[in-house]
């Protein structure tokens, strides 16, 4: 029987769900019965749900009429309403809306997942896309385990999943479930796992080695990891050598683990006099061994003190003790080499930094457009230039800004309203229709460019937004190990994406970039003789002849095969311009 009570407000303390839980305290506060009569509300909250993989999501909730919608963005200036269409029951008063949108996973720009919050029971509602939210396919929903819990859901890929269920309460259950075929079938792999901490955040490398961590400023002792090899159903603590220049007892706040892949990164902040130092460890086998990285600027030094209480040396799992008191810094990875930090502060005051190549380039400004930082905030990289931050306003609401060119320039964002979105009068080009050919390859200092071009040879205009995918395949069809970055590289310019139209027999691009063999000794890694290419909102793909040889990692001592740059589609005289 389902739960006629609304969810109500607690703590919370993973990584995208402060922000929704504050939502649907606000969305229960008017009983359905009297939403008609309500007065309007002039605010809306608008929150972040996933910034990743060439996409950032967010979405907007109105508490009076219990209404959501989720729209998307691949430049972080246009964002296009993706909200499924979901049925509302007869009993419902009219224009009101029984569910919110309270979570977001996407594996490329066209392959993603999104669930809802059944505002009347514990149910959770789970929809999939094939094609950047353009159509949605309905998949097995779960449970929020009790009425005031969450659900939470992120995918290592676009097979293996998992979501985490949250029940609070006496009468609260959890479960951790994982699905190994893109959603349509679920498995619970543990309802009572051994030596884990409850309302941890839980974050996967494989099908089966995973990790859980709480953000530096919550209730839950974040002073270490737990970790996991066999998906989920036993746990044990892990902390890291701490670095040589601290004292034997110094103990840092974990921060979650970012992956690619098999290669990820996790930084740890330890109190160094009136400042924190960040430092950065890195795996390259999914998390089981894990090493300090040594750049020229690093550890990476914020201001602003910060003690760790020191009941939590004997406290494994604690929601009574807070880990850390003082300004924390908000810390987020646009990649396992692309970091960002805020120094909070009052209004006009905050100030970001970047760190890149592992931490051989860090980039400071000071940010002059956001408001107060000090409160619990959400932020999200997607790569250098864009990023999505949401911060607490006034009555429990939310509001979401966002940036374009690094944090020299935030501003709120507006999503649009539900089927006002100019890409649903083109149709998307569809693989069939589009020949990709090899434009131009050239060579410089250590790195291989190039740009493709994509011919309409469809009889009427179409269009691309995004960035496309692509897969290396050796000379016996096997899948070499590739590892796309949706950004930047030395020979791929920074672009944003943005929409692009195609006429009947005209064309586009795309450009390509890697690093060669130079400066990596003697080491080898594979190569490829196919190159396997999906267009953008499209899973029908074209293969290229084609030799390869990627490089990557910042030395020959963290050396990763496979690293690739992919930009998003763009003109073709704009990719002949930086060729």
């Amino acid at each position: 029987m389902s739960d006629s009570r609304c969810g109500s407000t607690h703590p919370t303390w993973h990584r995208l769900s402060a922000a929704v839980t504050a939502v649907l305290a606000l969305v229960c506060v008017v009983p359905l019965s009297n939403i008609a009569s309500a007065t309007t509300s002039a605010t809306t909250s608008t929150y972040l749900l996933y910034v990743g993989h060439g996409v950032g999501v967010a979405a907007t909730a109105n508490p009076n009429t219990g209404c959501s919608e989720v729209s998307l963005t691949t430049d972080f200036i246009h964002w296009r309403n993706i909200t499924p269409p979901l049925k509302v029951p007869k009993t419902m008063p009219k224009g009101t809306c029984l569910c919110v949108w309270t979570g977001a996973s996407f594996t490329s720009p066209a392959v993603g997942w999104l669930l809802a919050r059944n505002g009347g029971s514990t149910q959770t509602i789970l929809r999939h896309t094939l094609d950047g939210g353009r159509t949605w396919i309905t998949q097995p929903g779960g449970d929020t385990g009790s009425n005031a819990g969450e659900e939470t859901i992120s995918f290592v890929n676009s097979q293996v999943g998992w979501r985490q269920q949250l029940g609070t309460g006496s009468n609260g259950n959890y479960a951790l479930q994982r699905t190994l075929d893109g959603g349509m079938t679920w498995s619970t792999r543990s309802s009572s796992p051994r030596n884990w901490c409850p309302f941890t955040n839980e974050v996967f490398s494989s099908a089966s080695v995973g990790f859980a961590s709480a953000p530096w400023a919550s209730a839950i002792n974040s002073t270490h990891l737990w970790w996991t090899q066999d998906g989920g159903v036993d746990w044990s603590t892990l902390t890291l050598p701490r670095p040589s220049p601290l004292a034997r007892n110094a103990r840092g706040l974990y921060g979650e683990p970012e992956f690619s892949g098999l290669n990820g990164v996790v930084p740890v902040a330890y109190p160094v006099g009136r400042h924190q130092a960040i430092y950065f460890y890195a795996t390259h086998d999914g998390g089981v061994t894990w090493k300090l990285e040594v750049g020229s600027h690093l550890p990476i030094d914020v201001s602003g003190a910060l003690t760790i209480d020191p009941q939590t040396a004997t406290q494994v799992c604690s929601l009574d003790v807070r880990a850390a008191s003082g300004r924390v810094a908000i810390v987020t990875a646009a990649s396992p080499a692309t970091w960002w930090i805020l120094q909070s502060g009052p209004k006009g005051a905050t100030t970001r930094l970047v760190v890149v190549a592992d931490g051989a380039g860090i980039t400071t400004y000071g940010m002059k457009d956001l408001p107060a930082t000090t409160d619990q905030s959400d932020l999200a990289a997607l790569n250098t230039n864009d990023a999505l931050l949401t911060l607490p306003i006034p009555y429990g609401y939310e509001t979401t800004y966002e940036t374009s060119d690094g944090g020299v320039k935030w501003e709120k964002v507006t999503l649009p309203a539900k089927h006002s979105v100019e890409s649903l009068v083109t149709p998307v080009c569809a693989t069939l229709q589009l020949r990709i050919t090899l434009g131009h390859i050239g060579v410089a200092l250590g790195h291989v460019g190039m740009y493709f071009v994509v011919k309409n040879t469809g009889a009427k205009t179409c269009e691309l937004d995004g960035f496309p995918t692509v897969q290396m395949i050796g000379g016996t069809k096997h899948l070499v190990p590739t590892m796309v970055t949706f950004g930047s590289d030395y020979t791929v310019p920074l672009i944003s994406a943005r929409l692009t139209l195609i006429k009947s027999g005209a064309t586009a691009a795309f450009m390509l970039g890697y690093a060669d063999s130079t400066g990596y000794g003697l080491s080898k890694c594979p190569t490829a003789h196919t190159l396997r290419i999906t267009p953008p909102g499209d899973l029908a793909t074209q293969d290229l002849h084609l030799e390869m040889e990627p490089y990557g990692g910042a030395a020959i001592q963290s050396l990763v095969c496979g690293e690739i740059a992919v930009s998003p589609i763009v003109t073709l005289a704009t990719a002949r311009r930086f060729m």
